[in-house]
């Protein structure tokens, strides 16, 4: 068997290369060969800046060494460090002042999948971008040539910043155990996996992503069962007993131990949901899964995610809308602004008011204009839409106490920034008075007739701003027990009364 044949991809890894949903789960063997330290080397290191800060002697040092756990050992060393104030320089430790080539040649060959990369390491080797992924300037008369610099990836490593809006996200690395930069951030005690594992955001993000996404591992061994234990846990495979696991290991073994590799296949499978692929590492070492992506390079059609797959992802997280799903999807909707309209066309839900107000769809800045279009048959104009209206003409009836009143201010601010910039957008009025109509009684007030009078005596027909005011609004003031609501029921008879024939929409 030819090694182009030995390292086909499986299918599900080119289906999820060519949908964009494959992601890249990158452990401590990536990182090692590009010279990092494996989990003993880091605790040494960690050990001995402690010894030479004086916190500890030579024998505590040994002895700490000598624990017979590595993360245990780097778990109380991290500690002392900051009990006793000593800084700990992890970018020396965790990076060598150039990476060795092989390690560079598997990011590059990474790269060019352009996936999402999530990992458990805490160095920098995901985040900057490859040669391939350099940003392209064109002088003036010249050829296109790479920018100065390498470009940063868009990089997440607090547990705020998780989301499943980031598994859209193409190229963004997501240290799921934080990152050498910020200390504070990384997952290293017991204590600390406990506490990371079982907050609600991590759970949703390897739930999303397990579920709706072809994950490969890559760089990680039988020796770190224990981090794969937790992330495990949320592969949906298991409990719904799919047949064929869609997630991915690339396994390195060595020809002797093809009985020993049988069972570790096997246990994958059944256990983790994962499908092995073993690769032989006998002649080359463990550089051969440089062979591995040279394959895959030139077999993976990959692409961007499409529209229907943002809209799917978008769809998901309006039929669970939670707070992180909530923020979730608009976090992909400021990366991707032209899925605005249908992900607040989709929302019925008054739980999404308060996100949707604080990230501004209801500023007034969005406010359309009626546009003027010139043709054969003479002047037509068009009167635009507005999405984020119509998702308060659906939770308008529903709205009560706070809520009722932000959103009858919103309506003012609309009225008072459409009056200035003459924009008189009949659909508008007519939104703002599907809105106004539902809203409780007590939040509107006497102005808020005169304000009325501006939607009814625009240059257009308002024959249904009038309508939805005066069978829905008056009858609400006329039916109050409350003298107050009778007199802006009278304010409002006025208002109608006033209509006059406008010029018609061609």
């Amino acid at each position: 068997m030819t090694d182009f044949q030995l390292y086909t991809p499986d299918q599900q890894i080119k289906d999820a290369a060519k949908h964009g949903e494959l992601v890249v789960f990158v452990g401590a063997g990536a990182s090692m060969l590009c010279g990092s330290p494996d989990w003993r080397g880091f605790a040494s290191e960690v050990v001995g800046a402690l010894e030479r800060g004086g916190v500890l002697s030579f024998l505590e040092a040994e002895q700490l060494r000598g624990l017979g756990d590595s993360r245990r050992t780097l778990s109380i060393a991290i500690a002392l460090a900051k009990e006793k104030g000593i800084p700990i320089d992890f970018d020396s430790i965790l990076h060598p002042n150039k990476p060795a080539a092989i390690g560079s040649e598997l990011y590059e060959l990474l790269s060019a999948l352009r996936p999402v990369f999530v990992t458990t390491n805490y160095d920098k080797w995901l985040d900057d971008a490859g040669p391939a992924e350099l940003s392209m300037e064109v002088k003036v008369g010249g050829e296109p040539e790479p920018a100065q610099g390498p470009r940063r990836r868009p990089k997440y490593y607090l547990r705020e910043h998780l989301s499943s809006a980031l598994l859209a996200e193409r190229g963004a690395v997501i240290h799921l155990h934080g990152s050498y930069t910020e200390p504070s951030s990384m997952v290293v005690s017991l204590k600390n996996y406990i506490e990371h594992y079982a907050d609600p955001r991590v759970q949703a993000f390897l739930s999303a992503m397990f579920k709706n996404n072809t994950v490969l591992f890559v760089g990680y061994g039988l020796a770190e069962l224990e981090i794969l234990d937790h992330i495990i846990r949320s592969n949906e495979s298991l409990r719904t007993g799919t047949a064929e696991p869609r997630h991915f290991l690339l396994y390195a073994h060595r020809s002797t131990e093809s009985v020993q590799t049988r069972f570790i296949e096997h246990f994958f499978r059944e256990q983790c949901g994962i499908r092995v692929i073993p690769y032989c590492v006998d002649a080359k070492g463990y550089q051969e899964v440089i062979e591995v992506f040279k394959v895959w390079s030139s077999e993976l059609d990959v692409r961007d995610p499409t529209t229907l797959d943002l809209q799917a992802h978008l769809d998901r997280c309006i039929a669970l809308p939670n707070a992180v799903n909530r923020e979730a999807a608009l976090r992909l909707v400021r990366t991707r602004p032209e899925l605005a309209s249908y992900f607040v066309n989709s929302l019925k839900d008054a739980v999404w008011f308060n996100d949707l107000d604080g990230a501004g769809f209801f500023n007034e800045e969005h406010s359309p204009a009626v546009k003027v279009v010139e043709g054969e048959r003479g002047t037509t104009y068009q009167a635009e839409g507005w999405p984020a209206l119509r998702y308060l003409e659906q939770i308008a009836a529903s709205a009560q106490g706070d809520q009722a009143s932000r959103i009858a201010a919103i309506v003012r601010a609309i009225t008072a920034d459409a009056q200035k910039r003459g924009l008189d957008n009949w659909r508008t009025w007519w939104s703002l008075a599907t809105i106004l109509s539902q809203l409780p009684v007590e939040v509107i007030a006497d102005s808020d007739i005169d304000m009325v009078r501006s939607w009814l005596l625009g240059r257009f027909e308002s024959n249904m701003v009038g309508q939805e005011l005066g069978e829905k609004l008056l009858p609400r003031l006329l039916d109050s027990s409350e003298p107050v609501h009778w007199r802006k029921a009278l304010l409002l008879a006025d208002a109608l009364s006033m209509m006059q024939p406008s010029r018609k929409l061609s």
